[in-house]
Order: C-alpha cells, then sequence, then structure tokens
C-alpha cells in the first residue's frame, strides 16, 4: 500500500463521505471514482484524482448552497406571511393552519411534497393530492385544499394537532428549531 499527501479540505472531504463504520480511505476513493475493486490495470495519477476529488467536492459545495438559498428564500417568505397584516388579523385557527402552508409549499415545493409523504397520523392521512383520499381515512373527516397548492389537508382536527402537523411537516423540511418553535405558539392554547 502506497502513501499519498492530500490537503485537509480534501482530507475532510474524504472522511465526510464515508458511508459505514470500518470504511477505508481507499474504498471511498475507489466509491466517489467509481473504480471497481479489481480496476488495478488503470492507475489514476495524483493530479487525476484531486481533480475529480476536487470536482465532486464543488458539486456538493453547489448542491448545499442551493440548499442553504432555498432555505434562506423559505424563512423569509415565512417570516413576511407570519408578519402580514392579513395572517395577524386572522382570527380562525384553519385559515392561518392554510396559510402557512400555503407559504411554505411556495417557498419549497420539494421540500414540502417530501414532507407531506413522511408525515401521517395512525388512523388518518394528514395531506394527499385529492380530497378523497383524506375523506376516506374515517367517517366526519374534512379537508381542505391548501391555496396555490396540489395538496389537501385534514382541518378538523383540534388546534394543537394543527401544530403538531405542521411541526412533522417543518421537521421532515429541514427547518431550523426556532421557526418551528415560533409557529407552534400560534398552535397552542
Amino acid at each position: 500500500m502506497k502513501k499519498i499527501e492530500i490537503d485537509d479540505e480534501l482530507y475532510h472531504y474524504i472522511a465526510s463521505q464515508t458511508q459505514f463504520i470500518g470504511e477505508t480511505a481507499s474504498d471511498i476513493l475507489r466509491r466517489l471514482l467509481k473504480l471497481s475493486e479489481l480496476s488495478q490495470s488503470v492507475v489514476p495519477t495524483k493530479e487525476n484524482i484531486n481533480k475529480k476529488i476536487k470536482k465532486e467536492f464543488e458539486n456538493t459545495s453547489n448542491i448545499k448552497k442551493e440548499q442553504v438559498n432555498e432555505l434562506t428564500f423559505l424563512l423569509k417568505h415565512l417570516d413576511e406571511v407570519l408578519n402580514s397584516d392579513e395572517f395577524v388579523d386572522e382570527t380562525k385557527v384553519v385559515k392561518r393552519f392554510l396559510m402557512i402552508l400555503s407559504a411554505l409549499y411556495f417557498a419549497a415545493p420539494e421540500r414540502f411534497t417530501y414532507g407531506t409523504e413522511n408525515i401521517q397520523g395512525s388512523e388518518r392521512v394528514y395531506f394527499a393530492k385529492n380530497e378523497e383520499t383524506i375523506l376516506a381515512t374515517g367517517s366526519g373527516v374534512r379537508a381542505k385544499q391548501i391555496p396555490s397548492s396540489p395538496f389537501w389537508v385534514i382541518t378538523n382536527n383540534n388546534t394543537a394537532r394543527k401544530g403538531i402537523i405542521l411541526t412533522k411537516l417543518m421537521e421532515a423540511m429541514d427547518i431550523p428549531e426556532e421557526s418551528i418553535e415560533r409557529i407552534k405558539t400560534f398552535f397552542i392554547r
């Protein structure tokens, strides 16, 4: 086995790509460079390896920057909705609930979709792309369409349950805890 020198940035990147305990640096590099364990005939040069790793690192950095930008937009939009006269003056919990859901969908539709697919009650579906799916989960169930979205949400839950639904959704969307706590304050009685 040969030793190579790499700078700290590359070392941390390689270490962050570990998929399981005990995975060696060689295994990680083989996976990142898409080399099979038997491909000994091709001997990558240090220069080629560094280029490939740096390119992979840049791609990962770009994805993280996009996620940060999306989250920043989402939080700014959510803040605008929560501070709007329409939201502040609204006295009906259901309408506030729908306004928050609409804001979340508008600002991050992919995150919202992912979140709705990953939460539901023990016996009820909270979100669906049609009213019938929600209504089929029990008698007396009511649903409303989330404004400006293709989604429907169950609405005849108590205020605390609406807060729990929003909390679970926002957690699944990777929204920071302080923003989730702010939303909770509107649904705690």
